[in-house]
């Protein structure tokens, strides 16, 4: 299954619930590969670490390459980066990926979507099964979702659901039911704002490799469970961090900390 991973504006995380999400499912033994098909604002390269790939989707969109070639690991998960070098969007035109999509053989392909609708995020849309919509809870980012729905539902392509990102709880975010109700598109998860995701960054490293227990990857766990029917792994805390995760909660309630 092709699955575009896609948002109608920038700045809500979809590139970090890509990477982590794919990784997540690599983890567990799926044949997962993911694909940077931002290639005007490539970011994707950063959640992994990888700064100085030579061979990137760039180069399969010139004909330069083939798929083969330019895959890296990380672990078990297999991706496709795209160049961060300015001169390498030179005669790259994502309209062809769909071509290039068929050398492929993985169980789930992930594409990681620039953000809008414009011609890039397109190339996408044409070119995959599914799409995962991916907003903050805030009408703006919500909004984008239903011209998202639009365009999706003209394309007759699989629509596996929204995850809601950067949760802080607030009053004034729009709950789960809310977005359901403006949008017609089932939630399927709600990824907490969580520190870990930027520590994690900082890193180059998944949240949900470096701190599988954090509120944000046990959200991913459950949005991969939601969509794919995977397995959640069971909660693993000793001793010491459960009374540290007490203190915190304590402390955020009352603002001591």
């Amino acid at each position: 299954m092709i699955i575009g991973v896609v948002s109608g504006k920038g700045g809500v995380g979809k590139t970090t619930i890509a990477s982590n999400l794919s990784y997540y499912l690599s983890s567990l033994g799926k044949d997962v590969t993911l694909i940077d098909c931002n290639v005007t604002t490539s970011h994707l390269n950063f959640n992994f670490g990888l700064f100085t790939a030579n061979n990137t989707i760039n180069k399969i969109l010139r004909g330069e390459k083939d798929f083969s070639e330019v895959i890296y690991k990380y672990k078990n998960l297999k991706i496709v980066p795209a160049s961060l070098r300015l001169e390498d969007l030179e005669y790259v035109d994502l309209t062809q990926l769909k071509f290039f999509l068929k050398d492929l053989n993985s169980e789930f392909v992930f594409l990681d979507s620039a953000p809008g609708f414009g011609r890039e995020a397109m190339s996408i849309l044409t070119s995959v099964d599914a799409v995962l919509l991916v907003t903050t809870p805030f009408i703006n980012s919500v909004a984008d979702i239903l011209r998202a729905k639009k365009i999706l539902e003209a394309l007759q392509k699989i629509q596996l659901g929204v995850v809601v990102n950067m949760v802080k709880g607030k009053s004034y975010e729009l709950k789960k039911n809310e977005i359901e109700a403006i949008t017609g598109i089932k939630v399927v998860g709600e990824v907490p704002y969580d520190e870990n995701v930027e520590i994690a960054l900082s890193k180059g490293k998944p949240f949900v490799e470096l701190n599988p227990n954090s509120p944000a990857s046990i959200a991913i766990k459950k949005v991969s469970n939601r969509i794919f029917g995977t397995p959640i792994e069971e909660e693993r805390f000793s001793f010491r961090e459960k009374i540290v995760e007490k203190i915190k909660k304590f402390g955020e309630k009352f603002r001591i900390i």
